[in-house]
C-alpha cells in the first residue's frame, strides 16, 4: 500500500501539469486570434453572403496534407538512416510537435529541443535524437533559400510596389542563410572560423552588446558542434540529403501555395506564380520578427497578398489562410499532446509457445519457377512442417498451370503479368479470403523472403495481428534494378525502397556476412544477423551410377575436362565472362563448358555463344528438375565454374561441394566468402584472361581431388542444423516483439 500513494500523487501532479499546459496553449491561441481579428472590421460580411469556391479550399487543405506528409517522411527517412528502424507514428508525431512548438515560440524556431526530448523518449539514441531535428531544420532552411533565390532572380518585379518588404526580404534571406553558412564553414574550417567567432564575440563584448564574450563564444561553439554532428549523418549517406531536400522543397512549395488557392476560393483570378513569389518575399521579410509564429507581422504583411479582396472577404480569407498555415499545426500538435497525455495500456507479455512453432513463409516467386530463394523457402517449409509444427507458404499464383503437391500448405495470391518480365505481379491485398485464413491460423512468426508486394502485405498484416516479422535479405536488388532500367537513379530508389522495407521487420537476416554488408551499403543501419543457407545431406549408395546417367543423358565426352555452371540464365550471373573464358580455352582443346539452367536471358546468351563460334566447346542442358540427375552432373564434372558477382550464398556452390566438386569463383564476390583459395576452392580476378589462366594452372597442379575433399568437409551444412538456429531466431523475434526478458541460448550461435 505504501508504494501506491506516491504513484497516485505523481500521476495527479502530471495530470495537473498537462491540464495547465493545455489551458496555457488555448490562451496563446485565443490571444493570437484576438490580435489578428479582435479589432473588428465593420465591413465584414456574414459567411452566408460570401460566395466561396470549395474546390480551391479542398486543394489548399491538400497542400497542408502534403506539408504534413513530407515533414513526416523526412523524419521517417532520417530514423531509418540513423537507427535502422521504421517508426511511422514517431515520425508523424515528431514532425507535428516540431511545427507546434515552432508556432508558439519566438522566431518560429523553438521546436527542436522538444523534438529531441520526444525522440529520446521514443527510444532513439542520444546522438540520433539530437541530430535529426537539427538536420530537419537545416533541410528546410536550404529548401527555402533555394526557392527564394529562384524567385528573387526571376520575379523580382512582383514586389516593386513595396520596397520596404523587398529590402526586409533580402535581409531575411541573409538571416536564413546565416545559420547554414556558419555550419558549413565550421564543418570545413573549424579552426579558422572559430577564430572569427571569438573575435566577433570580443567585439560585441567591447560594445556592451553581450556581457561575457567567453561564455557567449562557448555557447555558439556548442550550437555549431550540434549542427555539425547533424550534417555528419547526411555526409555518411549522400542519397539521404537528396531525399531530405526533395521532401523539404515539396513542403515549402505546398505551404507557400496555400494563399493562392485561398484567394481563388474567394473569387480572385491572380496567377499562381505572382502570388507564390509575393508570398516568398513576405515569408523572407517576416522571418526576423520575434513573435510566436511571426504573428502580427504575418497578418500585416499578408494584406499585400489579400488586398485584391474587398473588406468583407478579406477577414474570412485571412482567417482561412491562418487556419491552414498556423492553427492547423497547433490543432494537430494539441491532438498529439492529448494522445500522449492519456496513459497507454501496457502491452501484456505473452508466453512463448513451448511446442513446435506455427510459421508462415512469404515469397514473391515460387514453383514452378526455381531459384535459390524458392529452394530456400521450400527447405524451411518442409522442416518446419514436421514434428507437430505447422508451416505454410504464401506466394503468387503460377504463370502456367501448376499443381501444388507439397508436404505443407501453399496459398496462392492473385497476380497479374508484368509487361516485359517473366514474373507475375502479386496482389495479395485483393484477397480477403487469404487475410481471413492467415488470421485464423494464429501464427507465431511471419518469415518474409522478399521486400516487394507479398512481403509488404505480410508486414502490414503482422503489425495488425501483433505477429513478429523475420525478414531475410537474399538478393542484390540494386543490381536487379540497374540491369532492368539501366538507370542508377532508379536503382538507388530501389535500394532505398529495400531499406525502408527491412526497417519494418523485427529481425533481419542475411545469408552471409558479405550479404549483410551489401544491405548495409544500401543504407540500412539496423542489426543484421547471419543465417546461412544449407543443403540436403543425402546418402548416395552408388555415385558411379549417378555419374554414368548424367554422362549418357548429356552425352559428355570422356576426353575433355568438364567446367560446370548451374544457375539461372541471366546476364547478372556473369555468363558473358564464362563464355569469354570458354573462347580463350577453345584454342587449347580438351575443355567443355556445360551450362545448366534456364532464365529470361537464355536466348540472348545462346546467341552470344554462337557469335563466339564456340561450337562443341559449350553445351546448354536447359533446366534440370531431377535432383539425382543434377547430382550426377556434379559428379561427372571436374570444376564448378561460378564467377557470379550477383549471387550471395548460392545453394549450387554448397551442392557441388557436397559432391566433392571444387569451385572457381570471382575473387571478392559474396559467393566466395566461404572459399579459402587453394584449400577448399579457387578464386581469380573477374577477368576472362585471368580466369582462363587460373583454370589452366588448376588442372596442371593436380590439386583438384584434395581441394574437392576439403570443400566437401568445410562448405556444406545441413538444412536440419540451419533450422535449429532459425527456430531459435524465431523465438528471439517473439521475445523482441513482446519485450520478454531472456533470449534462448541458441541465439548466441547466430552471428551479427
Amino acid at each position: 500500500m505504501s508504494n501506491q500513494k506516491p504513484q497516485k500523487k505523481s500521476a495527479g501532479a502530471s495530470l495537473r501539469k498537462m491540464l495547465l499546459f493545455f489551458i496555457l496553449n488555448i490562451a496563446i491561441v485565443l490571444y493570437i486570434a484576438y490580435r489578428e481579428f479582435g479589432s473588428g472590421d465593420r465591413a465584414v460580411h456574414s459567411m452566408d453572403r460570401i460566395h466561396v469556391h470549395p474546390l480551391y479550399l479542398v486543394v489548399a487543405a491538400i497542400c497542408l496534407g502534403i506539408a504534413v506528409l513530407t515533414e513526416m517522411q523526412k523524419y521517417r527517412a532520417m530514423m531509418i538512416a540513423s537507427e535502422g528502424r521504421d517508426d511511422l507514428r514517431g515520425a508523424f508525431e515528431c514532425a507535428v510537435l516540431g511545427k507546434y512548438y515552432d508556432n508558439i515560440t519566438p522566431l518560429g524556431a523553438g521546436g527542436q529541443p522538444f523534438q529531441i526530448i520526444y525522440l529520446k523518449k521514443r527510444g532513439m539514441s542520444s546522438g540520433s535524437s539530437a541530430a535529426l531535428p537539427i538536420a530537419g531544420f537545416l533541410a528546410l532552411q536550404f529548401a527555402f533559400l533555394l526557392i527564394a533565390a529562384v524567385v528573387f532572380v526571376f520575379n523580382s518585379r512582383v514586389i516593386q510596389h513595396a520596397p520596404a518588404i523587398r529590402v526586409s526580404a533580402y535581409v531575411g534571406f541573409l538571416f536564413y542563410l546565416f545559420v547554414p553558412l556558419c555550419v558549413v564553414l565550421f564543418s570545413f574550417r573549424p579552426e579558422s572560423f572559430g577564430k572569427v567567432v571569438c573575435r566577433c564575440m570580443k567585439l560585441l563584448g567591447k560594445l556592451h552588446i553581450i556581457h561575457n564574450s567567453d561564455a557567449s563564444s562557448e555557447s555558439v561553439f556548442h550550437s555549431l558542434r550540434e549542427y555539425t554532428e547533424s550534417l555528419h549523418l547526411i555526409r555518411q549517406q549522400p542519397h539521404l540529403f537528396g531525399k531530405l531536400m526533395i521532401d523539404s522543397v515539396l513542403y515549402q512549395m505546398a505551404i507557400l501555395s496555400i494563399p493562392y488557392f485561398v484567394l481563388r476560393a474567394f473569387g480572385t483570378m491572380n496567377h499562381w506564380w505572382s502570388v507564390f513569389s509575393l508570398v516568398v518575399y513576405i515569408y523572407a521579410a517576416i522571418t526576423i520578427i520575434p513573435t510566436p509564429g511571426n504573428s502580427g507581422a504575418a497578418e500585416g504583411s499578408f494584406y499585400l497578398v489579400f488586398s485584391s479582396l474587398t473588406g468583407g472577404y478579406l477577414f474570412w480569407a485571412m482567417l482561412v489562410w491562418r487556419i491552414f498555415v498556423y492553427y492547423g499545426w497547433l490543432i494537430l500538435g494539441l491532438l498529439v499532446l492529448a494522445r500522449r497525455a492519456v496513459p497507454q495500456k501496457k502491452r501484456q507479455k505473452r508466453e512463448l509457445p513451448s511446442g513446435p512453432l506455427r510459421v508462415a513463409l512469404f515469397s514473391d516467386i515460387y514453383y514452378p519457377t526455381i531459384d535459390g530463394v524458392v529452394r530456400t523457402v521450400d527447405a524451411y517449409a518442409k522442416r518446419l512442417n514436421r514434428d507437430g509444427g505447422y508451416c505454410c507458404v504464401v506466394c503468387p499464383r503460377a504463370k502456367t498451370p501448376f499443381e501444388d503437391r507439397f508436404s505443407y500448405d501453399v496459398y496462392r495470391t492473385p497476380a497479374i503479368p508484368l509487361p516485359g518480365l517473366s514474373y507475375l505481379c502479386p496482389l495479395p491485398m485483393f484477397s480477403p479470403s487469404l487475410r481471413r485464413l492467415l488470421h485464423s491460423k494464429q501464427f507465431d512468426v511471419f518469415h518474409v523472403h522478399s521486400p516487394f508486394l507479398v512481403g509488404r502485405f505480410a508486414v502490414h498484416l503482422a503489425h495488425k495481428m501483433n505477429v513478429p516479422v523475420v525478414a531475410t535479405f537474399h538478393s542484390k536488388y540494386y543490381d536487379d534494378a540497374l540491369n532492368i532500367t539501366h538507370s542508377r537513379f532508379l536503382a538507388r530508389l530501389m535500394a532505398n525502397y529495400t531499406v525502408s522495407f527491412f526497417s519494418k521487420a523485427d529481425v533481419v537476416w542475411a545469408c552471409s556476412r558479405s550479404t549483410a554488408e551489401t544491405l548495409k551499403s544500401y543504407g540500412f543501419r539496423g542489426e543484421v544477423q547471419v543465417m546461412e543457407n544449407g543443403v540436403d545431406i543425402v546418402d548416395i549408395p552408388d555415385p558411379d551410377a549417378l555419374r554414368n546417367r548424367a554422362v549418357e543423358t548429356f552425352q559428355l565426352p570422356g576426353d575433355k575436362r568438364i567446367l560446370l555452371f548451374v544457375g539461372q540464365q541471366i546476364w547478372q550471373k556473369n555468363l558473358k565472362l564464362i563464355l569469354d573464358v570458354t573462347k580463350e580455352l577453345q584454342a587449347d582443346g580438351g575443355y567443355l563448358t556445360v551450362i545448366a539452367g534456364k532464365g529470361y536471358d537464355s536466348e540472348a546468351i545462346c546467341r552470344y555463344a554462337e557469335s563466339l563460334k564456340l561450337g562443341d566447346s559449350v553445351k546448354f542442358t536447359g533446366g534440370i528438375t531431377d535432383q539425382d540427375l543434377l547430382r550426377g552432373l556434379y559428379l561427372a564434372s571436374d570444376l564448378f565454374f561460378f564467377p557470379s558477382l550477383y549471387d550471395n550464398a548460392p545453394l549450387v556452390l554448397r551442392e557441388a561441394a557436397l559432391m566433392g566438386l571444387p569451385a572457381l569463383l570471382a575473387a571478392g564476390s559474396n559467393s566466395a566468402e566461404v572459399i579459402k583459395d587453394g584449400f577448399n576452392g579457387y578464386t581469380a580476378e573477374n577477368n576472362s584472361h585471368q580466369m582462363a589462366e587460373r583454370i589452366r594452372r588448376i588442372f596442371a597442379d593436380g590439386s583438384l581431388e584434395t581441394v574437392g575433399d576439403h570443400a566437401h568437409d568445410t562448405i556444406p551444412e545441413s538444412w536440419d542444423s540451419i533450422l535449429v538456429r532459425a527456430t531459435a531466431g524465431y523465438r528471439a523475434a517473439e521475445r523482441r516483439r513482446f519485450d520478454l526478458d531472456e533470449l534462448p541460448e541458441e541465439v548466441a550461435a547466430i552471428p551479427s
